[in-house]
């Protein structure tokens, strides 16, 4: 089954489509003008965009930057089935808090491919959060090497006349 993808607020969305690509042309030309009964695809669509994107949202929690958004197809019944979805995604960094980030990062990441076929948005959301983890770990490495890396440069290249002034002081 296959559903959402995630999207970035800076966000992205995990978005989905029903399952395979869900043939909506065909849904929408045939069943809907010939019957008011909706077709096993139409519900298959239904239940696995439904199940995709809350497998996302299950796993993302508070890094969700919105509700799930769904695409509806309306039958002249009234009747509304889901044929896409998607989920907004916080992907900006926790400011002034690499560890956070990285934890952040790596929820986002598992939410991705919380489902059983991620689609293109799902692995580009995936891809941005990879990003964001690794350059909040360049930035905790930098900070943990702050001090050692200021004397190293003292050592290697002799006093320094005007010394940038540490910002961790």
């Amino acid at each position: 089954s296959m559903i959402g993808p995630i999207e970035p607020v800076q966000s992205v969305s995990l978005a989905s489509r029903g399952p395979g690509k869900v043939r909506v042309p065909p849904v929408l030309t045939g069943a809907l003008h010939s019957t008011v009964q909706p077709s096993e695809e139409l519900i298959a669509a239904d239940e696995s965009v439904k199940v995709h994107e809350n497998s996302h949202l299950s796993v993302l929690g508070g890094y969700a930057a919105g509700p799930i958004n769904y695409t509806y197809i309306t039958l002249p019944d009234g009747s509304k089935f889901a044929v896409g979805g998607s989920i907004k995604v916080d992907l900006s960094p926790v400011p002034g808090d690499p560890e956070a980030t990285i934890r952040k990062a790596r929820a986002i990441a598992n939410a991705s491919f919380a489902v059983n076929n991620p689609s293109p948005a799902d692995m580009q959301v995936a891809a941005q959060a990879y990003q964001m983890e690794m350059q909040a770990q360049r930035e905790l490495d930098q900070r943990r090497e702050g001090s050692k890396a200021d004397q190293r440069v003292d050592i290697t290249i002799g006093p320094v006349s005007n010394p940038p002034k540490n910002p961790w002081e």
